[in-house]
Order: structure tokens, then C-alpha cells, then sequence
């Protein structure tokens, strides 16, 4: 195997904005081109296969940077973490290097950013071949889920029925994510304790943690004695959160 090429991860400056989502298109548009010709039906607005305000979004609510390799712009990447969970929202590199490994590299970095991420999810239309192959044979992902018409997107908030792909990477614990882990358990621990006071908003928050992945992590920690002997954890009570609900 050779060796992997190195990159750099820069943050996004508000002035390379435009020019971070114009190439995030054509990225996209060459893959889709590639695959099917000019077709319509794939494309969210006038011949971009992503939509300027579909990047915008991913722009506003994850951290952006710039991919650079020898000080040259090679693509780009959008991530979004909460506590133990990353979400890679967007990664294009742009097609004059494709098959580089700069993508590849790109994902080590991030994982090396991020030491307390155990889930890492990301989601890629049904025709990104290129893409399927990058997120399984290369970066050791497993596709979990299929959206489309009849299993929409639930964090599709505009209603566009996509048919995507959806892959997980499980990771090792780490004590990184075990102290993420201890920030979620305390934060809804605190929930608890004032949802016995009734509050309808508070008791749907812990309702929606009570059925959530990240419960079962937080649980399943406690069960292997992970988690440190003092931490008040009421909240992974699958009786008392139940009774209180």
C-alpha cells in the first residue's frame, strides 16, 4: 500500500465562502455527470446537483475547513460533533485530483481531530459509486440505513425526498468519548431532576434521549464500568425514566 499523502485542514474564511460552495458544486456536478449525463432529475436547482442554500445550511450549522495540499486548495470538508457523535456533512475534492488519496487523508485527519468521536455517520446519494466506495472499502464505513419516499430523512427539515445512503463508523471507546459520554449523562441527569416538576418541553427532551442511540451508549458504558463510581446516572435508569415518562 502506499504511503498516505499528507493534507492540511484550515478553517473556512468567511471571504472564500462563495468559492468553498461554487467547488463543493462542481465537485458534485462532475460525479453526477460522470454517472448519468445531463439529466434533470437528479439536480436540486438550475444544473447543480446541490443547491447554493443546501451547502449554505451545512456551512452555518457544522465547522467548514479548506483541504490543502502543498498550500493548494484541494477541496473542502463541513463536520458537525456533539459529545461523542460526528456527523460528516460534506467532503468534496476537487476532480482535477481525484484518486489522489487526498480524500482518504482528509478522513484520517479528521478522525485524529477528534479522539472523543465514537459514531461517526454520513449520508451520500444511491449513484455517488465513487463515493460508496470511499466511505466502505476505504474509510470503514457500513451503510445503515436507505432514505427515500417511504423512509424519509428525519433531519431532512425542507421536505426534499432524497434517495441517500446513510453509513456509521464505530469506533473504539476512547477516555476522550468517555468524558463526552459523562457531559451528556450530567447534562440529562439534570433533566431528570427537574422534569419530576412536570415541565411537558423538559420531559419531551428526555424522552427523545430515552430512545435515542445515545442512550444505549451511555448505558451500555455503565453496564462495563466505565463510567466513574460517583457520577449520579438516574437518567440510564430504564425503570424510573420509564415510570417518569
Amino acid at each position: 500500500m502506499s504511503e498516505r499523502i499528507n493534507v492540511t485542514l484550515v478553517p473556512l474564511d468567511d471571504s472564500d465562502r462563495e468559492h468553498f460552495i461554487k467547488d463543493n458544486q462542481e465537485a458534485f456536478n462532475y460525479c453526477a455527470l460522470e454517472e448519468f449525463g445531463q439529466r434533470d432529475n437528479h439536480f436540486e436547482e438550475d444544473g447543480e446537483i446541490i443547491s447554493h442554500d443546501t451547502i449554505s445550511r451545512a456551512i452555518d450549522e457544522g465547522i467548514a475547513y479548506r483541504i490543502l495540499q502543498d498550500d493548494k486548495i484541494v477541496g473542502g470538508v463541513v463536520i458537525k460533533t456533539e459529545y461523542d457523535h460526528g456527523e460528516l456533512v460534506l467532503l468534496f475534492v476537487s476532480p482535477s485530483v481525484h484518486s489522489k488519496g487526498i480524500g482518504y487523508a482528509t478522513w484520517c485527519e479528521i478522525e485524529a481531530m477528534h479522539p472523543e468521536i465514537t459514531v461517526w455517520e454520513t449520508v451520500t446519494p444511491y449513484f455517488e459509486k465513487r463515493n460508496i466506495h470511499f466511505y466502505v472499502n476505504r474509510c470503514g464505513f457500513h451503510i445503515v440505513e436507505f432514505y427515500h419516499a417511504h423512509n424519509r430523512d428525519p433531519h431532512d427539515e425542507v421536505g426534499e425526498i432524497s434517495e441517500m445512503f446513510r453509513f456509521e463508523k464505530i469506533l473504539p471507546v476512547t477516555p476522550e468519548g468517555i468524558k463526552e459520554q459523562v457531559k451528556r449523562i450530567t447534562y440529562y441527569e439534570g433533566i431528570l431532576q427537574k422534569a419530576k416538576n412536570g415541565s411537558p418541553e423538559i420531559l419531551e427532551q428526555l424522552s427523545d434521549y430515552y430512545g435515542s442511540p445515545e442512550w444505549k451508549r451511555d448505558y451500555a458504558a455503565d453496564e462495563a464500568d466505565l463510567l466513574p463510581s460517583d457520577l449520579k446516572r438516574g437518567v440510564l435508569s430504564e425503570d424510573g425514566i420509564y415510570n417518569l415518562l
